[in-house]
């Protein structure tokens, strides 16, 4: 890797299938079939998992993008987060937020808070990976296709310093 590290696979791509159908049939037994549903992907790390995701769910799920931004080109979040798009309208709406990642959860339970704010009916989020390892208190996302306890995770999606979002599986980037 040109003396950026090692990546280490954690999960392949059966792994990622299977956690992804799962979490398709949990979203939408919560869901249903009848109301719209505002899915609102958080860019660009949560591309991939939402992607494989909506093409398991009805048409009542309405893909939206958001940027927002906490980490920079860093392996830690600054705290700070910055919306780089307006969030989407949400006023009377069941949304379900879709990332790469919840890590610490600070990002995602603000962006989840903002959006309930807004006037949202429900906010529920979905990722691709729950990783407890940094967790602040009162953070949980509401469905994940797969779970870990640390590491710094490369691959469907997830980067370091805009690298490995293309990978195949799910990998730990070790230095």
């Amino acid at each position: 890797m040109n003396g950026e590290g090692h990546i280490r696979e954690l999960f392949g791509a059966a792994d990622i299938r299977c956690g992804v159908e799962r979490v398709a049939r949990e979203v939408l037994a919560h869901f249903g079939t009848r109301d719209e549903v505002l899915v609102p992907v958080v860019l660009d790390g949560g591309m991939m998992f939402a992607a494989d995701l909506l093409r398991l769910l009805p048409a009542n799920f309405r893909l939206e993008t958001m940027r927002v931004s906490s980490y920079g080109a860093g392996k830690e979040s600054s705290g700070e987060l910055q919306w780089l798009t307006p969030p989407p309208g949400v006023a009377g709406l069941r949304v379900l937020v879709v990332d790469d990642l919840a890590d610490s959860g600070i990002t995602l339970s603000r962006i989840c808070q903002r959006l309930a704010d807004m006037g949202a009916a429900e906010v529920r989020c979905a990722v691709a990976v729950d990783k407890t390892e940094r967790r602040e208190a009162g953070f949980a996302p509401d469905f994940a296709a797969l779970h870990t306890h640390g590491g710094f995770l490369v691959g469907y999606g997830m980067d370091f310093a805009g690298k490995y979002r293309n990978l195949p599986f799910i990998g730990v980037h070790e230095d």
